[in-house]
């Protein structure tokens, strides 16, 4: 039995999901840890692993996560965040309704919640150095805001300013109290936030500031620098008077995002939004390109002090780290995936995974390094499907062009193009398949109904040289062609359509080996068993059909609740997994025909399942709810928690039946009784008291049982009163629970109405049999006094 309920289970091993959605993004001291905005929520991300680690935000838990009473007309389920600041300790969200939440972020508990009392949503927030004190701006008026939150009170408010302000910095040295803020009249203001009063102001760029950063976090620090999409940097030296000096203006000619002084305030290192890093030296002010990006547009530019690293934030929410000194790629976050249309494993031992986003850039995972990602630019439209074999990897999409790529020994998780075809198609290219031991060809399908076939060969002279030729292209269906697939042997290939087929070719010539007919709608898979004749196909019929090779006939048949998008054999061809429409996997015994599992983690269709062929102990499922989520083995696992709950349970029931036997510590026994579920062990027990009259020791006996304990004496009670030779100690335990519940509130641990429903019937029954033997003893007393 337990070879059966352990024949074969996976679990979801790691989640990569969304945590970025654009907008305010922060980096910790230290390094070790991202705080994104999303929504309504602001995740930590380690930035090792790229994994979520806590959420603060409306549906984070805490301990103090309810509204004051002067707050409930807010509708808090749909309170997005509109942007957030950081400090040490905590963590602040400013929220479209006009709320400002303080959370701790070591516990993730939500501390402080106020209104900010501004015009519009707070579009700025910002933590002094000391992290005590909180400055907001607004985002349909002219007044920043500063906030005790320790002492819940408002400082005061700097009016003196064109706002809103985009821009809000505090000045880096705890006994500067000064606050600098960009206005919309694209200059710079700084106030003394202690007397209220504008100390400095800074005129000089012609569009909106982006960045600002000082040299030092010395107290005496008076030189920052200053960026703008007017395409200019400025340094400034502040003065006593009002009015700064510009000590150096540099046109950059690209529009700047960012801009941080670096090398101890020798380097300035500046992002423009074109993709493009450039450092300026400090003293002599001569330029450098050190990076250049023209496939990334750069939203944001954050700097680690401690670990010396550069993070480049692009509009598409992805993540790119540096090293400062020599600008080397250190990782690359995936803030946002989009919707996962393929993947495909490739290299030694599917080190790498080749995912397409729905973007004309897919993205290749390292698994052996903490998935760290690499974008392959190259397509100039969505890619639709991958394969691989071994080190090279082809690429398809809706620019109709196949790309052939090569994994690069030299450098990890980076592809170098070998060669390409443009216009291979004259619609989409939906699918593609390379052959199996061995890269020697490829078929292509397309939205047309078309299927080609490649050879794909590599120059005996320059072994670094790769091409690929049309071996013969053929009509394979009347609409669109959803998949193609090779044998193991390179043989036959196999194509599934919308119009409610699959075919079997032969793989040297065009030649039609047979139809499967028999879905009643498109067939969106197929796939050919990795050692018996057989082919599998799943379909929008709901159903997955296993065809015989060698009479094309169906042999078995798998029904399902929606759309079966993608099917996958496992563990040798003895296992199939399959993903729906309704993101559900389900996991199939072809020889038994039944569903040992049922694995639900994604909440939208999936598009993509890559299972890996090296050691069939796991596989990648994505789709369009953009998770990207690995499922490994368990099965081994749960046998042994199977067998050790066994033997526990056992043992129990051992120690139960000598504590009955020998009628000693029965307040034991009897929650032994509860936790293995046997109500005629604890009925006996129950009687022992009821026969002995102990009254005192069966209250005790159930007082002392935690509120899981009581929930299953319930089902005993239930289990008792269907009997009326039970009834009597049924109803004593009754009364203890009943009365416990109605004198106390909080032990009302049932579910009163189902109580009610099955134990009114049983109830009235022994009441009325009881009654009636009142009566007649009743009776029988007065015939003998009569006598």
């Amino acid at each position: 039995m337990l070879a059966g309920i352990s024949e074969k289970s996976y679990a979801a091993e790691a989640r990569y999901t969304n945590f970025y959605a654009g907008g305010d993004i922060a980096w910790s001291k230290d390094g070790h840890h991202l705080y994104c905005l999303n929504g309504s929520a602001v995740n930590q991300v380690d930035v090792q692993t790229s994994q979520i680690l806590k959420s603060y935000g409306l549906t984070s838990s805490s301990g103090n996560n309810k509204k004051p009473a002067e707050l409930d007309n807010i509708d808090v389920e749909e309170d997005t965040i509109t942007c957030f600041g950081l400090s040490q300790e905590h963590l602040v969200t400013a929220h479209r309704s006009g709320l400002l939440r303080l959370w701790q972020l070591g516990t993730g508990k939500l501390m402080k919640l106020w209104k900010a009392q501004h015009k519009g949503p707070v579009i700025r927030v910002e933590f002094s150095p000391c992290g005590r004190l909180i400055c907001t701006s607004g985002g349909a008026d002219a007044t920043l805001k500063l906030w005790d939150y320790s002492n819940n009170s408002c400082l005061g408010a700097l009016k003196d300013f064109p706002g809103p302000a985009w821009l809000l910095v505090f000045h880096p040295n705890v006994l500067r109290k000064e606050i600098y803020a960009g206005g919309s009249d694209n200059a710079v203001y700084a106030w003394n936030y202690e007397t209220k009063t504008l100390v400095h102001k800074m005129r000089g760029h012609l569009s909106q500031v982006t960045g600002l950063s000082f040299k030092s976090n010395a107290s005496d620090c008076n030189e920052i620098v200053t960026v703008s999409r007017d395409k200019v940097l400025i340094v400034w030296q502040l003065q006593e008077q009002l009015e700064s000096k510009q000590l150096k203006v540099l046109p950059l000619y690209e529009e700047l995002e960012g801009v941080v002084y670096t090398d101890e305030g020798e380097q300035i290192i500046v992002a423009s939004g074109s993709g493009k890093l450039q450092q300026v030296n400090g003293k002599t002010w001569k330029i450098r390109d050190i990076l250049t990006q023209s496939d990334f547009q750069i939203s944001r530019l954050l700097h680690c002090t401690e670990l010396k690293q550069l993070a480049l934030v692009t509009t598409e929410q992805n993540i790119l780290v540096y090293d400062v000194t020599t600008v080397a790629p250190i990782k690359h976050l995936v803030g946002y995936n989009d919707e996962i249309l393929d993947m495909c494993f490739m290299g030694d031992n599917d080190r790498y995974l080749a995912i397409a986003t729905n973007s004309k850039h897919f993205k290749l995972y390292d698994r052996e390094h903490d998935m760290n990602c690499k974008l392959i630019v190259g397509h100039s439209d969505t890619v639709m499907s991958l394969a691989a074999s071994q080190n090279l990897l082809i690429s398809v999409g809706k620019d109709c062009s196949v790309r052939l790529w090569r994994l690069q020994h030299d450098k990890d998780c980076s592809l170098e193009a070998l060669t390409q075809q443009a216009n291979c198609h004259t619609s989409t290219i939906g699918c593609v398949a390379m052959t199996h031991n061995g890269a020697t060809g490829f078929a292509s399908v397309s939205q047309d109904g078309s299927m080609k076939v490649w050879q794909l060969a590599r120059d005996k002279e320059d072994r670094n040289l790769y091409s690929f030729n049309l071996r013969y292209a053929a009509l394979s269906h009347d609409k669109e062609v959803n998949c193609v697939a090779y044998a193991p042997n390179n043989k036959l290939i196999a194509t599934a359509s919308q119009d409610k087929t699959a075919k079997v070719w032969l793989a040297e010539s065009n030649t039609l080996q047979g139809v499967l007919r028999g879905h009643t709608r498109g067939v969106w898979s197929v796939r050919f068993s990795p050692v018996d004749q057989i082919v599998l196909t799943s379909s929008s019929d709901c159903t997955l059909r296993l065809w015989s090779i060698s009479n094309f006939a169906c042999i078995k048949r798998f029904d399902q609740e929606c759309t079966i998008l993608r099917a996958e054999f496992l563990d040798h061809g003895k296992f199939i997994i399959s993903a729906a429409s309704d993101g559900l996997l389900k996991l199939w015994n072809i020889k038994t025909n039944t569903c040992l599992q049922s694995l639900d983690e994604h909440n939208d269709r999936v598009w993509a399942l890559a299972v890996s062929a090296r050691s069939n102990r796991f596989f990648y499922t994505g789709g369009a709810d953009s998770k990207l989520i690995r499922f490994g083995d368990v099965t081994q696992v749960t046998r042994n928690e199977a067998l050790d709950q066994r033997q526990a349970t056992l043992e129990q029931e051992q120690t139960l039946h000598s504590l009955l036997h020998a009628q000693k510590q029965l307040h034991k026994a009897f929650v032994l009784a509860l936790n293995l579920d046997k109500p005629k062990a604890s009925f006996d027990i129950i009687n022992h008291f009821v026969r002995k009259r102990d009254e005192p020791g069966l209250r005790q006996l159930v007082d002392q049982l935690n509120v899981d304990q009581r929930v299953a004496l319930l089902q005993h009670v239930k289990a008792w009163t269907t009997n009326s030779r039970h009834s009597h100690a049924g109803n004593m335990i009754l009364k203890y629970l009943i009365g416990d519940a109605l004198q106390d509130p909080k032990a009302r641990f049932y579910n009163n109405g189902n109580m009610v429903e099955v134990l009114t019937p049983y109830v009235q029954r022994h009441f009325k049999r009881v009654t009636e033997l009142n009566k007649e003893l009743a009776f029988l007393e007065f015939i003998v006094k009569c006598m």
